[in-house]
């Protein structure tokens, strides 16, 4: 073969594997490169053009030895040192990496890729400041012929690095101008949405997964989007749907599944299927044991099952990879009485606490935190001043319309006049106990003394007669309206509503029993809904001392977005509501509705609970007495509680905070309820009403 020929078949050769990488077929194209390092061993573009086959199949061990050919031919190629950069990241050579991408912009200080790649490493080192200087330092130059990519990935990465560092606002305008493109990426649009549930702007969030979801069928990327803002909403049964599809696609398919994993079983914790949610933590841990929320999320389900020694180990595993890791510490203190604050666990926390640095959600995790171990130990002025350190940080949070949403319950009483004419009629197998109240009223108890019936299974809170209205209201033709159009609602609405509460109530718990509690406390708004649903149903109503629900309740960290709780007046008046309705539904279904009183229930527990099962139609059994047989899952803030024989040192909790309560007492006096309250709780505990009169 002549010189000519030769080289005419290098030239095919390597033509024909630059067409095949083009075309994305990178077996095909290494396969071609490979044999050409074998002809003509020092050309560095068959080097660097291996390398990037490479690349795409993820050998970033043999792509970056590719690359050192590269420079090793030739110095000053700026695109290798990028190159090589990449690959030692993906391999985890993280200072490696840097010391690449400095090299390439060494050879050219303006190199587009080579800033890029610089600023994703200082990103992702949480370098902010940096990666957003590196960012901004490509930015503020026009894109050169060819640069246009890479700007736009420096755009992209920009707005990433800012919502990284919490601020989803900025993150919003460097990325829309974007998404003004004709053939946006989806990408891009993916963090614009991250961006909005960031900063809670749902409306806007769902329409853009929507899109999505119609444009990307069956793309878990989406499908993982749709899934964190469903938990920002919490709307945990469409996380179960979406988490459970994602789990059913190949490993490859979905990037983090771990977090898939701790997702679901965050589902089914605040669902309290608390054994479903242990098993989907238990597989978060086994796919990534480097992450301390998903230890600290097992070491939940652990405490929830009152495995106290378990959920300390996760609790500390989780510290051992976060020592800052604030919700871990909040758990730990949750679990012991503190009466010195001479502790380690305190001190840690304490020092966590004057770090000037540490961010708002930190903070506020911290403030309950330090509130609880002040308050145990007796300092109630330090203790107050740091929960409301925490409530004023969590309340700053709230986009509620408070005014618009105390209207709303105030219109219930108005509809809802008389008991319903349309109920639904089927026999079931297993009729639900519903147990409601204020949060903090002792809800938990109740559920706990009913659970130990032989006839009786516990699952705790359920969200099922919120989801019930929702389906309700969307189901219509034309929509109907919560509460006004609901008065005479059809009987087969009904049924299919009752069918479908007890459906999901069988996917989150397994049933064997005759009865089973819902101790939803915030059913108390619905029960003329709860009424026309299961019209045989027991209702319990659980009451207790108005200023000790307060107190409790502005102490309470929640999961949930109860954001009425975190100001004391705000909460004052949401109790004002419940107590007009809950007078309202006495006089609407008097006896029906079963009374508990807290500060009863805990001074007489024979006689109180006796009656109790009484009213929840039971026969009586002897275990209702047995607190012992308490193996219930527990995950609301009476976790610890409960587990004692009977928790009674609650009761007067709020003379200890008389003074930080004043404008709630006055409020509470003004409308009358204040000395009602106090003269019957004082029939239950000697003392308790002394010291307040209404002026």
């Amino acid at each position: 073969m002549s010189k000519q020929q030769s080289a005419e078949k290098i030239k095919h050769l390597f033509n024909d594997s630059i067409t095949k990488l083009q075309q994305g077929n990178a077996v095909d194209a290494m396969k071609g490169f490979s044999k050409l390092t074998t002809i003509i061993p020092k050309q560095s573009s068959v080097w660097y053009n291996l390398a990037i086959s490479y690349q795409h199949l993820n050998q970033h061990a043999k792509a970056l030895e590719a690359y050192k050919q590269v420079l090793n031919l030739a110095p000053n190629n700026a695109d290798a040192a990028v190159g090589a950069s990449a690959s030692q990241n993906e391999l985890g050579q993280t200072k490696a990496a840097m010391q690449s991408a400095k090299m390439a912009l060494k050879i050219s200080p303006e190199h587009a890729r080579a800033l890029n790649m610089l600023g994703t490493l200082y990103a992702e080192q949480h370098d902010h400041v940096a990666a957003d200087k590196v960012f901004c330092s490509l930015l503020n130059h026009a894109p050169q012929p060819g640069e246009e990519v890479a700007h736009e990935d420096a755009r992209h990465n920009l707005a990433n690095s800012k919502l990284q560092n919490g601020n989803a606002e900025s993150a919003l305008a460097i990325i829309e101008p974007l998404l003004g493109q004709a053939n946006t990426q989806k990408r891009h649009r993916v963090l614009y949405v991250q961006a909005l549930i960031d900063l809670k702007r749902f409306d806007e969030a769902f329409k853009i997964v929507s899109e999505l979801n119609a444009q990307f069928s069956d793309d878990a990327e989406i499908m993982l989007l749709d899934m964190s803002l469903q938990e920002m909403i919490r709307d945990y049964f469409s996380v179960i749907n979406l988490a459970t599809e994602l789990l059913k696609k190949n490993s490859d398919q979905v990037v983090d599944i771990a977090r898939v994993w701790n997702s679901l079983g965050g589902a089914y914790f605040q669902l309290d299927s608390v054994s479903k949610a242990a098993e989907c933590y238990d597989q978060a841990v086994a796919n990534n044991p480097g992450h301390p929320e998903y230890s600290g999320n097992r070491g939940l389900a652990h405490a929830a099952m009152g495995e106290k020694v378990d959920a300390e180990r996760c609790y500390r595993k989780a510290l051992a990879l976060n020592p800052a890791y604030a919700e871990a510490y909040r758990n730990l203190v949750s679990m012991k009485h503190f009466s010195s604050t001479d502790d380690d666990d305190v001190r840690a926390i304490e020092q966590l606490w004057r770090d000037s640095k540490i961010d708002d959600f930190t903070r506020t995790k911290l403030a309950f935190t330090l509130g609880k171990v002040y308050d145990d130990t007796g300092e109630y002025a330090r203790a107050f001043e740091t929960y409301a350190v925490g409530n004023r940080l969590k309340f700053a949070e709230a986009t509620m319309d408070f005014d618009k949403y105390f209207s709303h319950i105030d219109a219930i009483c108005e509809v809802f006049t008389t008991p319903p004419t349309q109920v639904a009629q089927l026999e079931i197998t297993a009729t639900p106990i519903f147990i409601l109240g204020m949060p903090r009223s002792g809800t938990t108890l109740v559920e706990q003394i009913l659970s130990r019936h032989p006839a009786v299974s516990a699952c705790g809170e359920l969200p099922c007669i919120e989801k019930a209205i929702s389906r309700l209201e969307r189901h219509a033709e034309p929509m109907r309206t919560y509460p006004w159009d609901f008065v005479h609602i059809d009987s087969a609405s009904l049924e299919q509503e009752r069918q479908n509460y007890l459906s999901w109530v069988g996917r989150l718990h397994e049933i064997k029993t005759a009865f089973f509690t819902d101790k939803m406390p915030f059913n108390f708004v619905h029960l003329w809904l709860i009424k026309s649903l299961f019209p045989h149903a027991a209702l319990v109503h659980c009451h207790r001392h108005p200023l000790d629900v307060i107190i409790s309740n502005y102490f309470q960290l929640y999961a949930s977005d109860i954001n009425f709780v975190y100001e004391l007046e705000v909460l004052t008046h949401y109790y004002i509501r419940y107590y007009r309705l809950m007078s309202h539904w006495q006089k609407v279904f008097g006896e029906a509705v079963y009374r508990v009183q807290y500060e009863t229930l805990v001074g007489n527990k024979d006689e109180q609970t006796r009656k109790l099962v009484a009213a929840a139609k039971l026969p009586w059994d002897d275990a209702c007495l047995n607190t012992e047989k308490t193996s219930t899952p527990v995950r609301t803030a009476s976790i610890w509680q409960v587990r004692q024989k009977i928790y009674t040192t609650s009761r007067g909790r709020w003379r200890h905070y008389e003074k930080e309560l004043a404008p709630a007492i006055r409020i509470l006096q003004s409308e009358g309820i204040l000395d009602t309250e106090m003269v019957e709780c004082s029939m239950s505990s000697t003392g308790i009403g002394r010291g307040l009169s209404a002026q």
